[in-house]
């Protein structure tokens, strides 16, 4: 019966393990944090609702950090490779790892944590894995001009579609028209182009807001996506903008900006068919046990199991 309950157990670690081969999860690597820059972070003004994690310097004044009370990894408002400057303005609803120096300046001091939860240079190669693959995935429906917008048609199946555009295309378009999808399922945009920016034809975003949206700027050096409902992946750019709201999670290389980043929206894991890391991308899910040692292991028990019901014969 022991035997039993442990093949069971490992039948079903395989089957879990095999179902997260296909998730896309954009935000398990840093703790779910609002916004993650792979180096410096700086904004004169303005604030993140949620936690925000930063692999280099943290420069920031006039400025509100988790306000809304989405730390990551349960504890953190927010997460700093090197040194954190602070004037005015104010860090909530929990504590700070910095790795390197504090200064404080018109702001209350927050709780200092003595771990550091994330691998900033794992995580980099994460992100970086991560939009090339998701980039490479086969489209499953198509982005057209439509008068002065666009028309989004879906595959009509529900569940995930994904779209190939270039960025030029978004960034003269002022609607959006959608056809053959269902409210809730989720919609990725892989953008193509050095430079992404959604706002010169004044586009409202508002009609993706009953979507898990996931904008995917995989060659980008520089984005400007004020006014996104709808989380951004660019992990090659830098966000010089001012002005303006980005609804959902932000991966970036780097960030100067007064945008107000807010903490809805996020990006929810989604399992897509067909959709793998390579090995060591560091996949937040963890290892996946190979076939072979699924077998190794289901036979070794089986083994175990006939010694056993030998024993009890005997």
């Amino acid at each position: 019966m022991r035997i039993a309950r442990l093949v069971a157990s490992v039948l079903a670690f395989s089957v879990g393990a095999s179902a997260h081969a296909g998730v896309i999860d954009l935000t398990s690597i840093i703790g779910g944090a609002n916004l993650y820059a792979i180096h410096d972070f700086t904004a004169p003004s303005s604030d993140v609702e949620g936690a925000l994690v930063a692999g280099g310097n943290v420069t920031v004044s006039s400025y509100s950090i988790n306000d809304k009370k989405r730390p990551a990894f349960g504890e953190y408002a927010a997460i700093v490779g090197g040194n954190l400057t602070l004037t005015g303005g104010s860090i909530n609803h929990g504590g700070v790892y910095v790795g390197g120096a504090t200064t404080m300046q018109s702001a209350a001091t927050p709780t200092a944590l003595p771990t550091n939860p994330v691998d900033f240079a794992a995580t980099e190669q994460y992100y970086k894995t991560l939009t090339q693959t998701v980039a490479g995935m086969d489209a499953t429906g198509a982005v057209n001009p439509l008068w002065s917008g666009v028309r989004v048609t879906g595959s009509g199946k529900g569940g995930v579609d994904i779209f190939n555009v270039s960025s030029d295309l978004f960034r003269t378009s002022s609607s959006w028209t959608l056809e053959q999808l269902t409210p809730g399922q989720t919609l990725i945009f892989n953008i193509s182009g050095d430079l992404g920016t959604f706002n010169e034809g004044g586009i409202s975003f508002e009609p993706l807001s009953a979507y898990n949206v996931l904008f995917n700027f995989y060659e980008a050096k520089n984005v400007n996506v004020k006014g996104v409902i709808g989380s951004v992946l660019a992990p090659y750019a830098a966000v010089n903008a001012n002005s303006g709201v980005i609804n959902g999670n932000v991966i970036v290389d780097s960030w100067n900006s007064t945008i107000q980043v807010n903490a809805n929206h996020y990006f929810q894991a989604v399992d897509v068919p067909g959709f793998n890391l390579p090995p060591g991308a560091g996949d937040p899910h963890g290892e996946i046990p190979e076939p072979g040692s699924l077998a190794l292991v289901l036979g070794g028990l089986c083994a175990a199991g006939a010694a056993y019901r030998w024993r009890k014969a005997a």
